[in-house]
């Protein structure tokens, strides 16, 4: 019998094709659209925002624009983060951009949040993304936090790439001639409301004349088929020879509208699947992946995550008022009960005065409801010392500031709210509590079994999402504004982004010393040997595929790739796999999340670049 690869290979040098050489496969060209889906903070739907890695993965699927942020350090070099004033949220750090030196940033981790898989992301600076876009012929839309027009068009300079490249919001015309004095060859964006006075022929045509080749307002204007004032607006800019944009979708049905309503872009989380839908016809469902996108087991005596999720913040992180912090050790060292019979780290929660908690980062991305999100799950495995017993324990607060009655407590009448509770707790007891929130009800769980519910309505539950501004883009534990609070010990925290079924929780069961398991089961950071370039995986179709010259030998190929924290692979990442196919029994790899709850199966796709390909490269 012949060798499955020594056959692919005569029928190469025959010139039969092979059927790995799909027409089905992506070609990410939509150079022929007339319609723009920008990349915002990157591909931020999966990889983690303003870094190199995000805005890469958007770039390869086909995206021509990427939304960035940019502050400056204070040595002066300009690099890419989102939040202000600190950097809790998307960063290993808990200081300031700002007052923070670019060699000091370069020790901390910009990736680890999102999860473990991306462990080591170094933070990026303008220049590094300027010639990024280069390199896949792209463009940068710069938001920029600090401004500094020299500064900037020096590193514009430094770069040396096509000044078309770097495109930065400009609020006004003062500012845009500000701009061009530095940066005489570049365009910018204008961003902001729909002018005062929006039948201003003049204040069209100078910012026209000034550069601005895009006007940037908010999607909720071109949505509102009453808004007489942003038809003006669109009409005066499309007269000029401009394009409109607007931010941020992410929903397709709602893109399609804007699309209908005659704006030529849109800023979105998920560009890449957008672009797909838009442009090709596709019917995805782009509904954010279900995740776990917060763990905490405490392991490291410390607020930061395990496996995903951002550090948790104090509440009074500035120290503007007496402080009350958190104390880590092992259920040995507090002197309570083991979990099951085994020594486990636990945090000692204090019994938080209004102006202290903890602040735990969503990394919720924002669906219809642009800043809040309505439907979530939260897990905790928590022991309730004698001395708190038959008192309040506030479980999680929705204001960021603490400024209302908390939404969830634990009382002598076990857990609820407004004076409906269910399951009383009993003392120096451990205990799984599921929380799973949806628009109409707060659903109660107890070591996987259900024990009630709460009816709510309105947004009081909901929570904020990475589309808010500033630096709370999440909710409080543990806090109340009038002190319904007390001491107690917890051994793990986990948030999921969507409300979890009574199967998914039962699941996870009782309280265990090493922790909640996680639900993630995606792949990520797939290289093969002998690849042409890096491998692309298709998020909507589950799908991977990995470019090779055609005279290659694909029987013994070398793949790697990371996998969520706790998951597991059919497949070990390093091993030699036999991609040939003849018949279109791709390899695939089966990714199954640690609990056990989430599966997914990519297929491996070869791509083989024709030998006429490689010539005209």
């Amino acid at each position: 019998m012949i060798p499955k690869g020594l056959l692919a290979l005569i029928y190469i040098l025959l010139g039969i094709p092979l059927l790995f050489s799909q027409e089905s496969i992506p070609t990410y060209n939509y150079s022929d659209c007339d319609f723009q889906v920008i990349g915002h903070r990157g591909y931020s739907d999966i990889y983690p925002e303003n870094t190199l890695l995000s805005i890469e993965e958007a770039f390869k699927r086909g995206v021509k624009y990427c939304e960035i942020d940019i502050n400056i350090t204070s040595d002066d070099v300009y690099v890419l983060y989102h939040d202000q004033p600190t950097m809790y949220r998307a960063s290993s750090g808990q200081g300031y951009v700002v007052s923070s030196t670019y060699d000091e940033l370069l020790q901390l981790d910009f990736g680890d949040w999102k999860g473990r898989q991306f462990t080591n992301t170094k933070i990026a600076t303008l220049e590094e993304a300027l010639i990024l876009a280069e390199k896949h012929d792209a463009y940068l839309y710069l938001d920029t936090k600090k401004t500094n027009h020299e500064l900037m068009c020096k590193v514009l300079q430094n770069s040396n790439v096509d000044p078309k490249r770097m495109l930065p919001a400009v609020a006004s015309i003062e500012e845009a001639k500000k701009f061009k004095s530095y940066c005489p060859n570049s365009s910018f964006i204008y961003f902001g409301g729909i002018p005062e006075n929006v039948n201003d022929d003049s204040w069209y045509q100078e910012m026209v004349a000034l550069g601005c080749v895009i006007f940037e307002t908010y999607y909720t204007f071109a949505l509102d088929e009453t808004n007489e004032k942003f038809k003006t607006f669109l009409a005066k800019v499309h007269e000029n020879n401009a394009k409109v944009w607007v931010f941020t979708s992410n929903n397709i049905e709602e893109i399609k509208k804007l699309k209908n309503a005659g704006v030529d872009g849109v800023e979105s989380d998920i560009a890449t699947s957008a672009l797909k839908s838009i442009c090709e016809g596709l019917d995805l469902d782009t509904k954010p992946i279900r995740a776990t996108t917060g763990n905490w087991n405490f392991d490291k005596e410390n607020l930061y995550s395990t496996g995903v999720g951002s550090q948790l913040r104090p509440l009074n992180y500035n120290k503007e008022y007496a402080h009350q912090p958190v104390q880590f050790g092992t259920t040995t060292s507090f002197n309570i009960k083991s979990i099951n019979g085994k020594k486990a780290p636990v945090a000692k929660i204090p019994a938080f005065d209004p102006n202290n908690g903890l602040f735990i980062f969503s990394n919720f991305t924002s669906g219809l409801e642009a800043n809040l999100h309505y439907n979530y799950s939260l897990i905790m495995d928590i022991y309730i010392p004698k001395e708190s017993s038959e008192k309040y324990i506030s479980l999680y607060q929705s204001n960021p500031d603490n400024d209302n009655d908390a939404e969830l407590f634990i009382d002598s009448g076990g857990i609820g709210v407004s004076n409906e509770y269910h399951n009383p707790l009993k003392p120096e007891t451990w205990y799984r509590l599921g929380i799973v929130v949806t628009e109409k009800a707060i659903k109660k769980y107890i070591n996987g079994k259900f024990i009630g519910e709460n009816e709510i309505s309105g947004g009081r539950w909901s929570v904020y999402n990475v589309f808010a501004g500033g630096q709370d883009q999440g909710f409080l534990l543990f806090s109340d504004n009038d002190n319904e609070t007390s001491e107690f010990y917890v051994n793990a925290i986990q948030l999921r982004n969507y409300s979890m079924d009574a199967k998914d929780i039962a699941v996870l069961g009782d309280p265990k010393a090493d922790g909640i398991p996680l639900g993630n089961s995606g792949i990520y950071n797939v290289n093969a040997d002998s690849e042409i370039s890096g491998a692309v995986v298709n998020w909507d179709n589950n799908e991977i595929y990995i470019k090779f010259a055609s005279n290659t030998d694909l029987s013994q190929v070398k793949v790697d790739f990371d996998i969520p924290y706790g998951a597991k692979s059919s497949i070990e990442s390093g091993a030699a796999l036999d991609l040939t196919s003849l018949d279109r029994e791709y390899k695939s790899i089966k990714i199954t999340s640690q609990d056990g709850t989430s599966e997914n199966i990519w297929t491996l796709i070869p791509v083989l670049n024709s030998i006429k390909a490689q010539d005209a490269n």
